[in-house]
This record gives structure tokens, sequence and C-alpha cells, in this order.
């Protein structure tokens, strides 16, 4: 595949880059480092870059700056959830990353996982609550340990690791703080690997392993300096390599995600790939996965800037899906 360039995006009129972060998520702090990443490289690089928050601000503000393109460095919340980029497709202004649609169905996990298993693709016993209602135990068949999270939330924010089917109360109504639905999933042992997707093609996998005092990849694993140890490329044989890409990008085409997605797996013990969720916007900090994984497959941060500048569009602009590729 051709390499993007700098002149490349311009020629498709792209010179002004609004950069979208914040807002009132949980992980609006985590979106603002990725925005100063995404800005800091792009304008070095040449383009007009100014950062917006996103929250009510940006209806006045964003027409004022006119962008060629809104690059969504967003994590969470409504900046993840369709609602933005619904706002997007009113204002005519092209975005970087997935739809309404694939970016709605995407945060939630147990919508995603329903279509998944759909598929065929496997997903992890999985029991939703509806905060509000009453929560039994017993009407959870699986036996310990079990996840329990926040159902449409993501940077393991409210999620907890519970041993014991008398913990699980607190746990849900902790996690309830962060969505109106609770998962408490079957925990998998086995090895948790992200895989992501670029333009519609593999680009590649790693293997997270957190410190030996986190009970699982928390928080603290992913955004703390040594927090956790990345192993990339991940080291498979052949055979489940393969089985890996297919999944990854099946999850992608299931929701028709575009631009970039990183998929949560579960290499569990029969050697069969268990899909956790799919990350329809992941991070670019110093510590995000996605650049990790870009840098494998000998993209630079700004290479992989670039692609998805390339990949930027609206719903409708359907002549835009692998233009130039």
């Amino acid at each position: 595949m051709e390499r993007v360039t700098v002149s490349r995006v311009r020629e498709k009129g792209i010179n002004k880059v609004a950069v979208l972060c914040g807002g009132e998520s949980e992980e609006a702090q985590v979106s603002r480092v990725s925005s100063q990443a995404v800005s800091g490289a792009l304008s070095q690089v040449g383009f007009e870059v100014r950062e917006f928050e996103a929250d009510r601000t940006l209806a006045q503000a964003l027409p004022d700056f006119s962008p060629d393109v809104a690059f969504l460095a967003t994590h969470g919340g409504v900046g993840e959830n369709g609602t933005l980029q619904g706002f997007l497709e009113t204002m005519k202004i092209p975005y970087t990353g997935s739809g309404v649609l694939g970016s709605a169905i995407g945060m939630s996990k147990m919508r995603s996982r329903a279509l998944f298993r759909e598929r065929g693709l496997a997903v992890p016993l999985t029991y939703a609550h509806r905060m509000g209602a009453s929560f039994r135990t017993d009407s959870i068949s699986f036996d310990p340990p079990y996840m329990v999270k926040p159902e449409s939330g993501g940077s393991s924010i409210g999620v907890r690791r519970v041993e014991r089917r008398e913990d699980l109360s607190a746990a849900v109504s902790e996690a309830g703080q962060y969505s109106a639905w609770v998962l408490v999933e079957q925990c998998i042992p086995g090895r948790e690997i992200q895989s992501a997707v670029l333009s519609d093609r593999f680009l590649g996998a790693i293997e997270i392993i957190p410190r030996g005092d986190e009970p699982f990849y928390t928080y603290a694993s992913k955004y703390a300096p040594g927090g956790s140890r990345h192993i990339c490329p991940v080291p498979l044989p052949g055979s489940l390599m393969g089985d890996l890409s297919e999944a990854t990008l099946e999850a992608h085409r299931i929701l028709e995600l575009r631009g970039c997605s990183r998929l949560d797996t579960i290499l569990n013990e029969e050697g069969v790939f268990v899909v956790l969720e799919v990350n329809t916007l992941p991070g670019l900090t110093p510590t995000s996965l996605l650049p990790e994984i870009a840098a494998h497959a000998g993209l630079s941060f700004t290479d992989l800037l670039l692609e998805l500048l390339w990949t930027a569009r609206l719903d409708g602009d359907r002549s835009a899906v692998h233009a130039g590729f």
C-alpha cells in the first residue's frame, strides 16, 4: 500500500485540522493527552491545528475556525458513542474514526458482543444488569472469579475483579456510577492480546502483561509509565496469528468501522481468542497501544495520523472509502 504523505493529504483539501478532546467523559483527561500529542505532530508537519474541548462551546467555536477535518482525540462518553459524530454530520465537517452507528454500537459492550456472537466470534459468558433494578447474585449462572465493569465505559474505570459471589453487589454498585448497565462477566484465564486495524487492514498485535501488583490491565497499568509490560510483535505461531487477524478484521467489518480500531481479546487455554470489546477511538498517548503497534508495522506516529486524516469523511460520503489505495 502506498504510504500517505502530507502532500497527498493536502491534495484532498485538508489544511486546517480541529483536534477535539476532553468534554465531560470520565476519560477526558486521557483524551487531552492524546490531543496534545496529535496537535504537536500535525503542527510540526505544517497543518494549521487548533484544539477544541468537546463540550457545549463547540457549536459556536468550531464554525469560527472552519476546519477541513475534525480529528477526534476524544475517549468515552459523547465523544465516542456516536453523539459527537452525529453533531459533525449535521455540521458537514468530515471527521476521523467511525461513523455514528458503528461508534454507538462499538461503545456498547453488550450490543457489540451480541453481534460478534451471532457471527461466530467467541465472547465471555456475561450477565447484564440494569441499574435501578434489583440485583440478585443467584441470577448469575457461572462461577467466580468475575470481572465487573460498566457496560459502556473505557480505560478500565469502574472495573473490578471479584473473587467471591458475595462481593458482587458492591462491585456492581461501583461500576453503576459510570454506566446505566453493568456487566458481570466470566473471568477468563489466558493471555491479554490487543490487535489493531488501520484503513481496513490488519496492522498487528501486542501482548499486555500488567505489573505484578495489579489484578488485571487497570487504569494505572494503562497510563502510568512502567505500569505494564508490552510485547510487540506478539509471539504467536502462524496459525494463531491468522486466527487473530481474521477475528480482528471480522469485528471491524461487523460494526462497519472505519479509520482504525483496536480489539481487546483473551487468548484462552484452549487457544481461542475471546473478544472482550472493540475500541473505535484508540488512545494516542505516549503509553497507548495503537501507536506502538503502528511503530512495529513501520509507521511513525505522524504516519499514523496522516493515514487517519486521509480516511476522514462523513457517513454519506461512500465514494471516499478506500480512495487512493
